[in-house]
């Protein structure tokens, strides 16, 4: 009969494991140097395990201290690689500095160990679509879908993997795997229109919302969607009624709502045509309720506002916008030149001077702060800001029309009238006679000639090249009364 094996822990591997919880204790209690002094001492006395290297790499990584953590959870892992919270925390840590391939690859290896492990599927679904791999990520749900089962979920998932990779029609054919489960649940129909939608193939949608009208009846987005298909057969009035319930839904992303407006805002800038605008404004008034934090709501609201003359208005939107974000250049531009048109001289200046930090090689911004010095009389500073626009804008024949035109106002004001005409005479010759502002400072050179005959012309001009500002009207209404 054999001994039976002594299973007693001896005094030395007690006194270990004691000092072992009292270094965790010293680390819960937030006493890390000690606790990191006392598992180094217990390592050089004992036979390391992968718990004490785990603690180690634990407690270093609190101290952000990346190597130690590093070569700590090596050694846990060497010596336990089947670990799973040693695994998790190399994951998390691998993720932090930015190490998907190697997160990538634990997970991978946490889904041999834990199959039926549903969040380390859905990890490594979110590291591979970072990096764009998404066949990696199809696989994965796929395996998911082999060792767990199948799920809606991950059917949607699917379909919306294969979208972003621009496999539109394979997209919309694994959505059909829902459809043919459940029939009668239109939210799956929605979701293949909605594909269809982002993809510019809005036609394709129509049997997938008259099905959604089978289903129901009352379904006001299946109902506007299918009048947008048909929208060239109804008025225009039609139209922009049929707009409303899309505009004021803040369900329905901004982008499918400014993809839709942009054609008519483009029509309203290039005719000026009153009655559009103020249609257009009452669908802006009702995207910016349904957007108010989004910057597209707000920048094109001030463009409709600006093209249909409310300048103040204008303002107020284009100030939201930038407060939102401010990466969109044009939306400074606008905003400067609605600030010109009312004459905001002080204002002007300081979002002239803040588009050229933000963007310093615009020279339209110089152009701006330039007329806001001009304004002050102070022409050395505002000279020194036109030739730095000049140097910018070499080759741009508008913005170089618009120079000149400031350059002329300067010499106007200096009442130096030869250098005034031929500098303007240089930015009508450069906007082939299209620039508003040289048409009417034209006009004022020749007033101050005596040559009003003339001078009420360039002035019509600039009226109809769309000038609005007050102090032409006041010009074109004194022409009228003499």
């Amino acid at each position: 009969m054999g001994q039976l094996k002594d299973e007693r822990k001896t005094e030395a591997e007690i006194g270990i494991e004691d000092e072992f919880v009292a270094a965790k204790l010293l680390a819960m209690t937030g006493k890390r140097p000690d606790a990191i002094r006392l598992l180094d001492s217990l390592r050089r006395i004992s036979q390391p395990t992968a718990a004490l290297y785990f603690e180690l790499a634990k407690l270093h990584h609190e101290n952000k201290d990346i190597n130690l953590t590093e070569s700590n959870l090596k050694s846990a892992l060497q010596l336990e690689p089947d670990n799973i919270w040693v695994r998790r925390f190399e994951i998390d840590f691998s993720k932090e500095l930015g190490r998907n391939e190697t997160a990538m690859q634990s997970l991978n290896y946490l889904i041999s160990l834990q199959p039926k492990q549903t969040e380390n599927y859905n990890q490594l679904v979110q590291l591979y679509m970072l990096d764009k791999q998404y066949d990696k990520a199809l696989f994965t749900l796929n395996l998911k879908e082999k060792n767990i089962g199948w799920s809606v979920n991950n059917t949607i998932q699917k379909a919306e993997i294969l979208d972003t990779g621009g496999k539109v029609k394979e997209s919309v054919s694994t959505l059909r795997q829902l459809i043919d489960k459940f029939p009668n649940e239109k939210k799956y129909y929605r979701l293949i229109t909605g594909i269809l939608h982002s993809n510019d193939m809005i036609e394709e949608s129509e049997p997938y919302l008259r099905k959604i009208l089978e289903i129901d009846p009352n379904d006001g987005d299946a109902k506007l969607g299918l009048l947008l298909l048909n929208k060239g057969k109804g008025s225009i009035d039609d139209y922009f009624t049929s707009l409303l319930p899309l505009v004021s839904n803040p369900d329905v992303p901004i982008d499918i709502k400014v993809k839709e407006l942009y054609p008519q805002v483009l029509k309203h800038a290039n005719s000026g045509d009153s009655i559009l605008g103020n249609q257009l404004i009452v669908l802006c008034d009702k995207l910016v309720i349904a957007h108010p934090d989004e910057a597209k709501s707000h920048a094109i609201y001030g463009d409709v506002l600006k093209n249909n003359g409310n300048f103040i208005s204008a303002i107020r939107q284009y100030e939201k916008t930038l407060s939102i974000s401010k990466k969109n250049f044009v939306v400074w531009e606008q905003l400067m030149f609605c600030l010109q048109a009312v004459g905001n001289t002080d204002q002007l200046s300081v979002v002239a001077a803040d588009a050229i930090d933000y963007f310093p090689n615009k020279a339209i911004s110089y152009y701006f702060y330039a007329k806001t010095q001009i304004a002050r009389n102070e022409f050395t500073k505002a000279e020194s800001s036109l030739n730095e626009a000049n140097m910018i804008a070499a080759g741009n024949p508008d913005i170089e029309s618009r120079i000149n035109t400031a350059f002329a106002e300067i010499y106007l004001k200096k009442r130096d009238w030869a250098k005034a005409t031929k500098s303007v005479d240089q930015a009508l010759l450069q906007s082939n006679n299209m620039n508003g502002a040289a048409n009417e400072l034209k006009g004022d050179i020749l007033k101050e000639k005596n040559d009003m005959k003339n001078a009420a012309i360039f002035w019509q001009k600039a009226f109809d090249l769309g000038i609005r500002s007050q102090s032409l009207s006041n010009k074109l209404e004194s022409v009228k009364n003499n």
